[in-house]
């Protein structure tokens, strides 16, 4: 066991002194920012943070792309498909957003909504036209549970 004594962390004086002392000798500015600790204390854990990008627009690059796919004339945005695409943008958007903030329990209401939203436009454009339901559901990559 050593029994001899620690030899004590620098001071901020004398932190100080040394970062003018070498300023003194080059043209650099130095300042002291922040408090002395002693060595016995103990190291906070420093988690880095994940970054991640999120498009919170809700028209992305990628559903201009698919909605210039289904629309029938140049400015159409209302048609079932164009819709449809959109909320799927929305769905991709919201989920991303969810993955990072998991307790964003207003978002997640919201991503609900727009679910049932594409679900019922799904279902309408089912029964309407069962070829483009088709095309439209293996485009955007939407999980289907009806067997044509």
């Amino acid at each position: 066991v050593d029994l001899s004594p620690r030899r004590p962390f620098p001071t901020q004086l004398t932190i100080m002194a040394a970062i003018m002392s070498l300023s003194a000798s080059s043209n650099l500015k130095a300042a002291f920012v922040g408090k002395a600790v002693s060595q016995t204390a103990p190291t906070r854990a420093v988690f880095p943070r994940k970054m991640v990008i999120v498009n919170t627009s809700k028209k992305s690059s990628a559903s201009i792309a698919d909605v210039a796919q289904f629309q029938r004339k140049g400015a159409d945005t209302g048609s079932t498909e164009v819709q449809i695409a959109l909320l799927t943008s929305r769905v991709v958007n919201l989920t991303a957003h969810l993955k990072v903030h998991k307790k964003d329990y207003s978002t997640q209401r919201g991503l609900l909504q727009v679910l049932g939203q594409r679900k019922r436009l799904l279902d309408y454009l089912f029964k309407t036209n069962s070829t483009k339901y088709a095309e439209v559901v293996s485009t955007l990559g939407i999980r289907d549970k009806r067997a044509l």
